[in-house]
């Protein structure tokens, strides 16, 4: 199952790999199924917790797959293009639910075997650096704008999902390490947890140039840091001794962080003036031309330069969203392009499609049951974590905010980056599980 998961998380965001992508899935869930019932025997022989609450993700994921159901058979304003989606996206979410969950279970059992599943994540930027070096070795350019396109996965967005996936997960499995478990990881794990990281930062900065990318990544390596240096900060009160090696472990990870922020402001200046932008953008109504830039073009800010493009059109249409999802709250039924259905009836002219923030455009597929369902399933894990004495309760609580963080600044709400929240939900559920003693 490790195995399987893996190679998923390695290849769900890469380029022509639908076919393999399928046939993991198909073979997992044969798996899942198989190891399903082995865990079902091994529950009836020991004592397992089996408080209802423990569940909550995976039941909340449940709901919400009823609720497609539901939805496709009362409120649907399309039926044959949300049947289709049920066939293809839904139907490879839930074989994806089912894998995360069993994984999950593996991992509960064997957590240093957590390592190999982060593995699969880092290996698609392995390939993306090696791809990278090939057309930078071709073109003698560090920075090329468009490449994205050319690259391994297409797009900025599936960079970023993937991405802040591992950081977060390293993010979790470093604090555990340090704070919990202190003295019994080789330089080696923590090595691998900072090229790893390094090797995302630099995809995020040069490679990809992505903003929320490397948004996200600063408050999950902040937190990070914040917490690492209040645990510092407490272990020296008590031990009256300055730890270096504390201090060490803290301070580096800050200077790469400084270093790849100034690396990208150097390339990105869409943060110049980004309140400025942000205060024009969200006036939707007096400033109609987010509907229509090519129409009415880009408008200027209160000091006279005009706003930057990404920035007035992403926090715009966010707003337009936001406002369709109120007139609007079961949802129009399709994961793509329901806002360029639903925002004409208000704005007409509007020629845009998506949002770009995975929750307003998934409130205007599902309506806000599916934002309860999905929002609520993250937010359960977190709540569960913090309970829980699982050696991966800071690994799901830095997954799951980092999930939370991404689908708020990013347009991944359709087709494989919904497999993978379902993937996740269930994942770090199941992850958290914990038996009593025999």
């Amino acid at each position: 199952m490790i195995f399987i998961s893996s190679t998923l998380l390695a290849i769900w965001s890469l380029k022509n790999t639908i076919a393999l992508r399928n046939t993991l899935l198909v073979l997992g869930t044969l798996i899942a199924v198989f190891l399903l019932k082995y865990y079902a025997k091994q529950a009836n022989s020991t004592k397992y917790r089996t408080v209802l609450t423990q569940y909550a993700p995976i039941i909340l994921s449940g709901c919400m797959f009823i609720w497609v159901l539901i939805h496709l058979m009362g409120f649907s304003q399309e039926p044959t293009l949300q049947l289709q989606e049920l066939t293809s996206t839904w139907l490879r979410a839930f074989l994806a639910c089912v894998i995360g969950g069993l994984t999950g279970l593996v991992l509960r059992d064997h957590p240093k075997r957590t390592q190999w599943l982060w593995l699969g994540l880092l290996s698609g930027f392995i390939y993306l650096l090696a791809h990278y070096l090939e057309a930078f070795a071709q073109s003698g350019i560090a920075f090329m704008p468009n490449y994205y396109f050319s690259s391994p996965f297409g797009n900025k967005i599936n960079t970023v999902l993937m991405g802040n996936l591992f950081i977060s997960a390293i993010c979790g499995s470093s604090a555990y390490a340090i704070t919990q478990n202190l003295g019994k990881h080789s330089w080696a794990m923590y090595l691998y947890w900072l090229l790893g990281s390094l090797t995302v930062l630099f995809a995020f900065t040069t490679i990809i140039d992505t903003r929320n990318g490397v948004g996200v990544a600063l408050i999950l390596i902040g937190s990070w840091a914040l917490y690492i240096g209040v645990f510092a900060l407490k272990h020296q009160m008590n031990s009256h001794k300055p730890s270096w090696k504390m201090a060490f472990i803290i301070l580096i990870p800050l200077l790469l962080i400084i270093i790849f922020v100034q690396q990208h402001l150097n390339i990105n200046r869409g943060w110049n003036h980004f309140i400025e932008d942000v205060t024009v953008a969200v006036q939707i109504d007096e400033t109609p031309n987010w509907q229509d830039v090519r129409k009415y073009g880009y408008p200027k800010t209160s000091s006279g330069e005009t706003v930057y493009p990404n920035n007035y059109e992403r926090a715009a249409w966010a707003t337009a969203g936001i406002k369709s999802i109120a007139a609007n709250p079961l949802g129009y039924g399709l994961l793509e392009h329901s806002l360029g259905k639903v925002i004409r009836e208000s704005y007409p002219e509007a020629t845009i499609q998506s949002s770009h923030s995975a929750w307003i455009d998934f409130g205007l597929a599902f309506g806000i049951p599916g934002l309860i369902f999905t929002m609520g399933a993250l937010i359960s894990i977190i709540i569960l974590a913090t309970k829980s004495s699982s050696p991966h309760y800071l690994t799901a609580i830095w997954v799951a905010a980092g999930l939370l963080l991404v689908f708020t600044v990013a347009e991944v709400s359709s087709k494989h980056t919904i497999e993978i929240l379902f993937f996740c939900i269930a994942l770090l559920n199941t992850m958290l599980f914990q038996k009593n003693a025999e």
